[in-house]
């Protein structure tokens, strides 16, 4: 742009110009894949994700496959859980839903696999179970900036609103090794079988404890789960500052 432009009015075009090549070239594959096939892209993702999700169903590969996919989607600045919704709803509520019947009536419930369960088990403290990271920022970090990020991120960490720290390899691995984790210490008998609906905002050992249907194990795993997520960051954690500090000095 001539100098004369503001450099406001210059970063707009900046950014307008990538993007509007970007969405021609988007409609143009758009529309080549349709005329070709009779199909949009959309479909693409339905038959060859959401079906296959669905094929799998509540079981313990399903679950791990949904979440590396949601995670993955996260990865690349997709929100995942909007994009997992359709399956993950259509497998798990329902089979959270029978879970409450059953409580209701003063029996044992039975579906160990359901969506509360999921939410107790690999989505508290925001996606990746980022309340990890914030915890291993504040005992392990050294770094004042990434501790400032830290306190800023505690708080809306405990109502799961996490966009202020979203941590790479860790934040792909982490909510999938918790679901597992959740899941045996359900099969043992550890924790009681999630079966009463709790808002996704509810503060993590809380969310436990009402999941479970008022029962002190679902907090104390919880809170387990907890202390796993933040050793499973603390020694990416290490390695990321020893990286920052390296930048630092060589700038």
């Amino acid at each position: 742009m001539p100098d004369q432009v503001p450099p406001g009015v210059s970063r707009a075009f900046e950014v307008l110009v990538p993007a509007i090549l970007t969405l021609i070239i988007t409609a143009c594959i758009e529309s080549a894949y349709y005329n070709i096939t009779g199909l949009y892209l959309n479909d693409i993702i339905k038959n060859s994700i959401q079906d296959l999700l669905g094929s799998l169903g509540a079981t313990v590969p399903g679950f791990i496959i949904l979440y590396l996919v949601i995670m993955l989607f996260w990865l690349v600045g997709i929100h995942g859980n909007n994009m997992g919704s359709a399956v993950k709803e259509s497998i798990f509520t329902p089979l959270a839903l029978e879970n409450v019947e059953a409580f209701n009536k003063g029996e044992t419930p039975k579906n160990i696999i359901n969506m509360y369960a999921l939410q107790m088990w690999g989505e508290f403290g925001g996606s990746g179970v980022t309340i990890g990271l914030v915890i291993a920022i504040m005992i392990f970090g050294k770094r004042e900036d990434n501790k400032a990020i830290a306190s800023l991120s505690l708080i809306p960490g405990l109502f799961e609103i996490n966009e202020t720290v979203t941590f790479g390899i860790p934040f792909v691995l982490t909510s999938i090794v918790l679901e597992i984790v959740g899941y045996v210490l359900t099969v043992i008998g550890f924790c009681p079988v999630a079966c009463l609906t709790v808002p996704w905002t509810t503060p993590p050992i809380v969310f436990g404890f009402l999941a479970c249907g008022a029962n002190v194990m679902g907090a104390v795993t919880q809170a387990i789960l907890i202390v796993v997520s933040t050793v499973i960051y603390v020694p990416f954690l290490i390695s990321y500052e020893k990286y920052q500090n390296k930048q630092a000095a060589e700038a």
